[in-house]
């Protein structure tokens, strides 16, 4: 009988030390590499301001800043002279009665110098969101594009789209004749827009 429990006790005996060394294992799964293999990358907040640095080229370009000045209505030129129709933004952002911006702009560009531009939902910002960014600080324009309430109820990974795919703000790189394009490729504004948000949407100091 004796013999026998000692027998049964040596056969349990590799299944407890398994048990026993299973347990010791570290909980975040132990092998070597596997926890870095797996691990998402630390947010790196000095390449998401210099990619916002780089954003600000597009935004501070009077192809985008005309639209987003002070005053309740649009700029143009490359002075930001105002509006010279004595346009203004109206509610929605889409003019006044007779005053509309559909009532000159097209969804294309007339192919001729100082004639209206054009670009499908051509208008302002809405009076709730105007999204003035003439006067702020790279702070400050940084920290209006992150809010949901000032720049158009859209989440920041919402920006990457926009700023990509938009096609009124795709018209800055094909604004007709007599008009001065964004000097940076839509490309590369799109990987440095992915580049800020990806890295935390971090923004500068000041």
């Amino acid at each position: 009988m004796r013999a026998n429990r000692n027998r049964q006790a040596l056969s349990l005996l590799p299944l407890l030390l398994l048990a026993g060394w299973l347990a010791a294992m570290p909980r975040n799964g132990g092998g070597h590499g596997s926890a870095s293999s797996t691990a998402t990358p630390a947010a790196d907040a000095a390449a998401s301001v210099a990619a916002f640095k780089q954003m600000l080229i597009v935004i501070r370009n009077p192809r985008c800043m005309n639209c987003h000045s002070t005053g309740d209505y649009p700029r143009q030129g490359d002075d930001g002279h105002r509006h010279t129709m004595n346009v203004h933004r109206g509610t929605s952002g889409l003019g006044l009665t007779a005053e509309k911006c559909s009532t000159c702009h097209q969804d294309h560009n007339l192919e001729a110098p100082h004639l209206p531009p054009g670009a499908p939902g051509w208008r302002l910002p809405s009076a709730s969101t105007p999204m003035i960014w003439e006067g702020l600080t790279d702070r400050g324009i940084c920290e209006q594009l992150k809010d949901p309430a000032r720049n158009g109820h859209r989440k920041v990974e919402e920006l990457v789209e926009h700023f990509s795919q938009d096609k009124l703000v795709g018209w800055g790189w094909n604004p007709g004749p007599g008009r001065s394009p964004v000097p940076m490729p839509r490309e590369e504004l799109a990987a440095n827009v992915k580049k800020w948000v990806a890295n935390g949407a971090a923004c500068p100091a000041e």
